[in-house]
């Protein structure tokens, strides 16, 4: 019987010389072997025909640099990613994602998924959580890319968490096309904290432009950009100026700073509001948020305060857990600070830190908006 098998770190066993350099690999895997055989099936003829038992059984497809096999039938249409034009078919019908910012929208406008990291995906989004039949690609710290192969994606769509495997999952599946949703990222760039190329308000609006382009939704797509749009207006007509706004990541019953304009999730909301804010000083992406001590926001003296509970949407049953308003409401350091004595903390939804897509900026936008309009 004929056997494959790779090296710990990804060498193809039959000499065509293909390497996954970032991705470790169980020996003998039938998802390597049907991926090592996609392709160029005249090539490697012999080696097919010795091994009918294991095509009939659909684990081996074949192994070559020949991108003539594409793996979907039908029309196609080209459409523009953050890295160009991309050449898709018309009307996908096994599609992967793995951008978290779309997977709101993909369960409202019905869409089936094959392959997706699921375990990413909040439990509010049950339409993937209750397929059985999505092929679970996990974290994307240790994606398991061998589900991707499996799925036999007509369609990949990947971005954000996922954004560092565009390169595998292009040299595993390279017939397949793959939109990168990365528009506020320099592709160039190696550093995971390098700065936003654009603005996050931007990055929602190229994102769900293409989705709708993508699954022929244009109309909803621009539904979603107006409800956006609505809510940002909203949310200026209402604020005062004068009022000052700090933001906010709890983790690990850590209170952390959100820098306006580049803070974790909350940031962003600076730019799209207007937001004077108490405490203006640089601060990086990283999503636990930056260290300060509660004497330096007491000091500050915001009127409001704009927090993303980060553990709300990751580790909330934990014993340990400690929410968000419980630890700035309940500090004894922040009791005179006019936004917990009028109590003006907004608390970003539950799940905000693995969706931070349009519809819950768009909801946050409104709340804010509810919230400065309440205190009028």
């Amino acid at each position: 019987m004929l056997r494959l098998s790779l090296a710990n770190r990804g060498h193809c066993s039959l000499g065509c010389g293909k390497r996954f350099p970032n991705l470790t690999f169980r020996e003998d895997s039938p998802v390597i072997m049907r991926t090592l055989f996609r392709g160029n099936r005249r090539r490697l003829a012999p080696v097919a025909l010795a091994a009918t038992a294991f095509l009939a059984a659909g684990s081996l497809v074949a192994c070559s640099d020949d991108d003539s096999d594409s793996g979907s039938n039908g029309d196609t249409k080209t459409v523009t990613d953050a890295r160009g034009e991309v050449e898709i078919p018309a009307d996908p019908q096994r599609v992967a994602a793995f951008d978290n910012r779309i997977f709101q929208v993909l369960e409202d406008w019905d869409i089936d998924l094959v392959s997706a990291p699921v375990t990413l995906i909040p439990d509010s989004i049950t339409k993937y959580h209750d397929d059985t039949d999505i092929h679970d690609t996990g974290s994307h710290r240790e994606p398991n890319l061998e589900e991707l192969v499996a799925a036999d994606p007509d369609l990949i769509i990947t971005g954000y968490r996922y954004s560092s495997q565009y390169d595998d999952m292009k040299e595993l599946l390279p017939d397949t096309p793959i939109l990168d949703l990365s528009f506020d990222k320099d592709l160039e760039s190696t550093d995971e904290d390098a700065p936003a190329t654009q603005s996050t308000e931007d990055t929602l609006k190229d994102i769900t432009s293409l989705i709708g382009e993508v699954f022929d939704k244009n109309d909803e797509a621009e539904d979603l950009i107006s409800a956006f749009d609505e809510a940002k207006d909203r949310g200026k007509e209402a604020y005062n100026s004068d009022e000052t706004v700090m933001g906010l990541v709890t983790s690990g019953g850590d209170i952390n700073y959100a820098a306006p304009s580049t803070g974790r999730s909350v940031g962003p909301i600076f730019d799209m509001l207007g937001l004077t804010p108490s405490y203006d000083h640089e601060g990086s992406t990283n999503h636990q948020g930056d260290d300060i001590s509660v004497e330096a926001i007491a000091d500050s003296r915001p009127d409001w305060i704009i927090v993303l509970d980060r553990d709300a949407a990751i580790s909330a049953d934990e014993p340990e857990y400690h929410s968000a308003h419980e630890l700035i409401a309940d500090s004894e350091a922040l009791k005179n600070v006019p936004a917990v004595q009028d109590d003006h903390i907004i608390l970003l939804p539950n799940d905000f830190y693995i969706t931070e897509d349009i519809e819950a900026y768009t909801e946050v936008l409104n709340s804010v908006a509810d919230a400065f309009e309440a205190a009028k």
